[in-house]
C-alpha cells in the first residue's frame, strides 16, 4: 500500500509541467526482483531488468523489446568516437522532466514527457560510461504505469566489466 502511494507520488511529479529539471532523478519505488534479466545480441556485454511482460524482438535492427501494445523500448549503442545525438528539450512538451542519475559506473541523462498529440508517454535516455561508451534508449508507453517501469529499467542497465 505504501509502495503504491510512493509510486503515485513519483508519477505525479513526472506529469507535473513545471518539473523540468536537471537534478537527481526521483527514487524508484518499483521492486525489480521478479523482473527478468534481459539481453540482446545487438548489445553484447549489456544487461538490464524488464518486467516479464516484455519480449525481445529478434527481427529488429536494434535491441528492441515490447510489452504488447502498452510499451516499447529500443536501445542503440554509440561508439565513444561518434557524435552524440541531442537529448530532447522541453519545447513546450507536457509533463517534461529531465534528470541525471548514476547507473552503475555510468551517468544517465533521462528525459520523459507526453508526446504532443499522440497521447503517448515518451522516455529518452543517454547512459555514458567514463570511457565514453554510450547507450541511447528510446521508449514509448501507453500509460503512466508502463512509463514508470521503463524509467526503472533504465537504472538496471549494467555493462560487463564496468
Amino acid at each position: 500500500m505504501i509502495g503504491r502511494a510512493l509510486l503515485a507520488g513519483a508519477l505525479l511529479a513526472l506529469a507535473h509541467p513545471s518539473s523540468a529539471r536537471a537534478d537527481g532523478c526521483p527514487a524508484t519505488t518499483i521492486d525489480v526482483t521478479d523482473w527478468a534479466v534481459a539481453r540482446s545480441p545487438r548489445l553484447p556485454g549489456f544487461t538490464l531488468r524488464l518486467p516479464r511482460t516484455f519480449t525481445r524482438d529478434a527481427a529488429a535492427s536494434a535491441a528492441h523489446w515490447t510489452a504488447a501494445s502498452r510499451a516499447t523500448l529500443t536501445i542503440a549503442q554509440r561508439a565513444a568516437s561518434a557524435p552524440a545525438p541531442p537529448v530532447p528539450s522541453a519545447d513546450g512538451r507536457a509533463g517534461y522532466t529531465r534528470c541525471e542519475a548514476r547507473v552503475g559506473a555510468a551517468t544517465a541523462t533521462i528525459v520523459s514527457y507526453v508526446a504532443p498529440g499522440a497521447n503517448e508517454f515518451v522516455m529518452d535516455a543517454r547512459i555514458q560510461w567514463p570511457d565514453g561508451e554510450e547507450l541511447h534508449l528510446r521508449a514509448g508507453a501507453a500509460d503512466r504505469e508502463h512509463l514508470a517501469q521503463l524509467l526503472t529499467a533504465v537504472r538496471t542497465i549494467r555493462r560487463a566489466g564496468a
